[in-house]
């Protein structure tokens, strides 16, 4: 008798360790699935999605990533809305902003680690790297001084601009380049008109539109048109650390959209891109390659088929 009850006891006891085994088993599994979830939009989600003027006049720049962003949502089945501040950020102003989630949740800008601490960051450039192949700004009458330019030997004689804060600069600087870095952004335009500096980089979608906004006021401004400087750089989606969820979402639709096709057809047909892409002539420039060591690991990890390729 004690036998069947000691061999009922080991029975009942077997049986509560693996009923509780078990148990631990799916509420870890039901957690992990929360959590999965818990980074979608779920039914009856609305992000209201706000993000920073950069500075007047510079919405044909925001017109693509703002795109690419609706692509993303609705890639991802999400609600939103959009809000820009009215007041104006520049770049170290608005990621000390995005960090506190106080003011702004969503901001885009140059790929780069020290940035990228503490923020989500969706990793899929928004522009395909066309940040990182930039053309010169330059006086159009210095067009013969560019003619001589061949290697990146040749570039260091002469004196770039670039924003104050820009990663940019720092990437020119560690190449052994020459570069200024005035307090505004206008006065760089002012600089290259008045010969006070020989040129200026920008990313080649962003050249254009900024000679065409300043006809009246730098008539003498040009897009020189042999020499390409080019890195690995581009912008990235920044959210704030507060809305995960929200990161989630466009990193979950950005890649949605990748794989059916509808970022590509965006990418081949919008005017801020191929505008840019039939002036510039990329394959027929004198390109001078960089190295971009502010790079994070996730930046490098970034799969090619993201990537534009010269």
């Amino acid at each position: 008798m004690l036998d069947i009850e000691r061999a009922t006891r080991t029975f009942l006891y077997s049986s509560s360790r693996v009923f509780m085994h078990r148990r631990r088993f799916i509420f870890a599994a039901a957690s992990a699935a929360g959590a999965a979830l818990a980074a979608r939009a779920a039914p009856g989600d609305h992000f209201e999605i706000v993000y920073p003027q950069i500075r007047p006049g510079r919405d044909v720049h925001a017109a693509f990533a703002l795109a690419t962003l609706d692509l993303a949502m609705k890639a991802a089945n999400a609600s939103y809305t959009t809000r820009q501040l009215e007041l104006v950020m520049e770049r170290g102003r608005a990621l000390a902003e995005l960090a506190s989630g106080t003011s702004i949740n969503l901001h885009w800008t140059s790929m780069e680690a020290q940035a990228e601490r503490g923020l989500s960051v969706v990793h899929i450039p928004i522009h395909r790297g066309l940040i990182g192949y930039r053309v010169f700004l330059i006086r159009q009458d210095r067009q013969p001084d560019f003619d001589r330019i061949e290697t990146l030997d040749d570039l260091r004689s002469m004196t770039g601009v670039q924003g104050l804060g820009w990663i940019d600069t720092e990437i020119m600087r560690n190449a052994g380049l020459v570069v200024q870095t005035p307090s505004t952004y206008e006065t760089i335009f002012k600089m290259v008109e008045a010969r006070r500096v020989d040129y200026f980089p920008r990313g080649v979608i962003e050249a254009y539109p900024e000679i065409e906004s300043r006809k009246d006021t730098e008539p003498s401004l040009a897009v020189e048109n042999r020499l390409l400087l080019a890195y690995r750089s581009d912008f990235l989606f920044y959210v704030s650390p507060t809305h995960e969820r929200l990161a989630a979402t466009i990193a979950r639709g950005f890649a949605a959209a990748w794989r059916d096709g509808t970022y590509l057809k965006l990418f081949n047909t919008h005017p801020y891109i191929q505008n840019a892409l039939k002036r510039s002539n990329l394959a027929g420039r004198k390109i001078i390659r960089l190295d971009n060591p502010f790079l994070s690991d996730e930046d490098r990890a970034i799969p090619d088929m993201y990537w534009l390729h010269l």
